[in-house]
């Protein structure tokens, strides 16, 4: 496993972080008593996807030999991205579904075409991980998961 391999590892794992909270919000399942822990880990994890994927959308598009169906889809991301970005002041469920829908956009095909064409200096950037990230995340998730009620 390379250093590409590990940040793509840890990006898929805080989405699918992300997907968790945002399905137990869009579906109402959460207790009304969860705002606050889940409010600040939505906050923290949406801009960071909403950064990540913009990179990884903006540095896709300028690969001349991109094909035109994955350009199809990155004209998809930004479209859902936007979408997640308008509904940001609305009640909890709308956000869930806006993000919801950015990261059904952002697919497994367009996640390998990354894997492939992007290099590690483009990952390091869009990441901007480290240990302090990783563990900040962790915690938030962890803490908005109880408060969710997803124990």
């Amino acid at each position: 496993m390379n250093e590409t391999d590990i940040i793509r590892q840890q990006l898929a794992a805080e989405r699918a972080h992300l997907r968790e909270i945002l399905l137990a919000v869009s579906q109402g399942t959460a207790p009304a008593s969860m705002a606050r822990p889940v409010t600040a880990y939505l906050e923290w994890a949406s801009r960071r996807l909403l950064k990540q994927l913009n990179a990884h959308r903006g540095a896709l598009q300028a690969v001349p030999t991109i094909a035109a169906a994955t350009r199809v889809q990155l004209t998809e991301v930004a479209s859902a991205a936007d979408h997640a970005v308008e509904a940001a002041a609305a009640p909890f469920n709308v956000q869930a579904q806006g993000l919801l829908a950015l990261l059904e956009a952002w697919s497994d095909s367009l996640d390998a075409v990354a894997g492939a064409t992007l290099r590690i200096g483009h990952w390091r950037q869009a990441a901007q991980m480290s240990a302090d990230t990783i563990l900040e995340e962790r915690q938030l998730y962890a803490t908005a998961r109880s408060a969710a009620g997803l124990t």
